[in-house]
């Protein structure tokens, strides 16, 4: 009997930190748009410079985020607000890197509660103004010249 607990914890523990998946969405409206992309872009495009956002902070409880450490927050609060302040129209190449910890790490911190996790993301790209002709990722070029 013990020995059926002690495999079923085991399991329970290795399943628990398989996988992370983060998203974060680039949102439209309030201010002009920007596009994201993780790839480079086919079109004609000057290049701004690049821009790094990163926002540090703790998990409380293994599991409290005050500070907002996560991709949707450093996103739109920090990245974007630059790429706007340096004229750019979108990221490209961009990479994301977050602090991630296993589910057995979150709940063993929840319980030594008294320590907080250290907690971080980052996000780089380079910034660019697309030129005549170029359209963002994903979507159509628009057209050459006046149609007849």
């Amino acid at each position: 009997m013990s020995a059926r607990l002690g495999l079923l914890l085991g399991v329970v523990v290795l399943l628990g930190g398989c996988t992370a998946v983060d998203v974060a969405v680039a949102p439209s409206g309030g201010g002009r748009d920007v596009f994201v992309s993780t790839a480079d872009l086919q079109g004609p495009y000057k290049s701004l410079g690049v821009v790094q956002a990163t926002r540090r902070g703790v998990l409380l409880f293994g599991f409290a985020d005050p500070a907002g450490t996560d991709l949707q927050a450093d996103l739109e609060d920090q990245l974007l607000p630059q790429v706007r302040m340096m004229g750019g129209d979108g990221v490209i190449n961009a990479r994301f890197q977050q602090t991630q910890y296993t589910l057995p790490t979150r709940l063993l911190f929840a319980l030594l509660f008294f320590i907080p996790l250290p907690s971080e993301v980052t996000i780089t790209g380079e910034v660019v103004k697309l030129e005549a002709g170029a359209a963002p990722p994903g979507m159509a070029a628009p057209p050459a010249g006046p149609s007849l």
